[in-house]
């Protein structure tokens, strides 16, 4: 069974992946990082940065406090986002942080959040940073994240881009041209059509889009030539997390995503106009007496449905990852949040953990997400902690605009290695004070089927939903849901289990 999962799992490999790996172990196997010898100087004499950058800074540098204090100290994560300079600021008085006694921090992710945040510090006029500055450039520049790609080798380029920006020399010129042609091949790569981030996480979205934003200022502050292309994909991306902006101003949380674990979105947004990308155009939320509407972010595989001020909905109908880079893919085809009266009330279980133990099993699993298990299996093939053999492939069917209602019909086949192969076809329907979820299993050998919703406590006591089964009988227990990286709230789930027989339906109503 070992073997021909590890094999499915390979198959999805790009394959300077598989050439790059063993260059990346040598690397890691030197241990001592870079020096900070002869490191270039910072420029001096930037035209003062606007309120809001100023702002963002500052509020990265206390969102990055806090998340590394709930982090289990002694852990991967703690160590890395510990040497990611959270403690970076723009106060002149204190001395220069260093975090170099861990090796961790020469890893080239760490490294190269730590160079955007020294940038941005030197921006703002904090002083003695040369040196942190050109070690962390270093680390980066000599083991480019190519074994894995993805967000990874995105943040080594804009980690890269924003050193060379504020420095000066020959070194600082090969940081800007390294970063440069890094971004130059992976935005287009990286972000979809519609302006999402390939790998499906509204948070790494919204830590990339910031880190593209942040480089693109520092790199006009610097008075360096900005590619056109870092301009048109941050204006994509900032009308992409426009779009999932939900109406208490957070985003879904599918896949690994959660609020703590990126800047806030309105701040993001915020820094994007202040860069003249984006114009607000006045209130994010619908009208009083808007009626139903939807929007397909055909590209990422989302659809947005609302209905006025009374319901937003998120579901989730597409690819369940990139291609080659599927770590951060959760078993979760076909499920969705929503929001009642402005108040997330379906809710995603989040994150637990991001180590190899039973907490991350349930993180990705399928059964913990708002939809369809099928003979006990995940949709996808999710094991260890970041790996993925069989994919679910979803897709949209159809798209309903109604005058009282909007739907959506989708399907996946996440399951066709079960014996009849069967698909899961699953249809949203949202009314003003109602959703209805219709699914069906088409084909399949006597096996069962349950369907799941994790509602959060205090909304469904709040919001006085009504929960019925159509042709289920619905059992209730209590779980958890994360918001936050590891930060449980109580949840009430919902379940509904059959027998499929050649098929299976199941439908459940939710009333407020």
């Amino acid at each position: 069974m070992t073997l021909p999962r590890i094999a499915r799992t390979l198959a999805h490999l790009h394959p300077i992946q598989a050439l790059a790996r063993p260059i990346a172990l040598g690397q890691r196997a030197l241990g001592r990082g870079p020096t900070a010898a002869l490191a270039p100087r910072l420029r001096s004499g930037f035209a003062p940065p606007s309120p809001l950058f100023v702002a963002f800074a500052e509020a990265e540098k206390e969102r990055g406090r806090a998340r590394l204090a709930a982090i289990p100290e002694g852990s991967l994560l703690h160590a890395y986002e510990r040497a990611y300079g959270c403690e970076v600021g723009a106060e002149p008085t204190l001395p220069a942080p260093s975090t170099w006694d861990d090796p961790i921090a020469f890893h080239p992710y760490p490294a190269s959040v730590r160079a955007r945040r020294l940038a941005v510090a030197a921006r703002l006029g904090r002083p003695g940073l040369a040196a942190e500055l050109a070690r962390a450039c270093r680390a980066i520049a000599r083991g480019l994240e190519l074994h894995l790609l993805a967000n990874h080798l995105l943040e080594n380029g804009i980690g890269l881009a924003c050193g060379g920006a504020v420095a000066q020399g020959v070194e600082a010129e090969v940081w800007w041209r390294l970063g440069s042609a890094l971004l130059a091949w992976q935005l287009p790569e990286q972000f979809l059509e519609d302006g999402g981030h390939f790998e499906r996480s509204a948070s790494y979205h919204l830590a990339l889009t910031a880190g593209l934003l942040e480089a693109i200022e520092l790199g006009r502050a610097a008075g360096r030539e900005v590619p056109d292309l870092w301009w048109a994909t941050a204006k994509r991306a900032l009308a992409w997390a426009t779009a999932v902006r939900a109406p208490d101003g957070t985003y879904p949380l599918f896949n690994d995503a959660s609020f703590d674990s990126a800047p806030e979105l309105d701040r993001v947004l915020a820094l994007g106009a202040a860069l003249g990308l984006f114009a607000p155009g006045g209130s994010p939320g619908a009208p009083p007496n808007a009626g139903p509407s939807l929007q397909h972010l055909e590209a990422t595989g989302w659809v947005i449905l609302r209905f006025g001020q009374q319901a937003w909905l998120a579901f989730d109908a597409g690819m369940d990852g990139a291609p080659y880079q599927p770590g951060h893919v959760h078993a979760d085809a076909l499920t969705f949040e929503l929001w009642i009266r402005g108040e997330r009330a379906v809710v995603d279980f989040g994150v637990s953990s991001y180590k190899n133990d039973p907490d991350r099993e349930a993180t990705r699993a399928t059964r913990t997400h708002n939809t369809v298990e099928i003979g006990g299996v995940d949709s996808s093939e999710v094991w260890s902690a970041f790996r993925v053999g069989r994919r679910a492939r979803a897709e949209v069917r159809r798209l309903e605009h109604g005058a009282s209602h909007v739907a959506v019909d989708a399907e996946h086949d996440g399951y066709r290695a079960l014996p009849g192969s069967p698909r899961h076809r699953r249809r949203l329907a949202l009314h003003e004070r109602e959703l209805v979820i219709q699914d069906e299993i088409l084909g399949g050998e006597r096996t069962s089927a349950c369907s799941r919703l994790r509602l959060d406590e205090a909304a469904l006591e709040r919001q006085s939903l009504a929960i019925e089964g159509v042709q289920l009988a619905l059992t209730r227990s209590s779980g958890v849901w994360h918001p936050c990286f590891r930060q449980p709230r109580a949840a009430v789930v919902f379940s509904g289990c059959g027998e499929v027989r050649d098929g299976w339906r199941g439908d459940i109503r939710i009333r407020w």
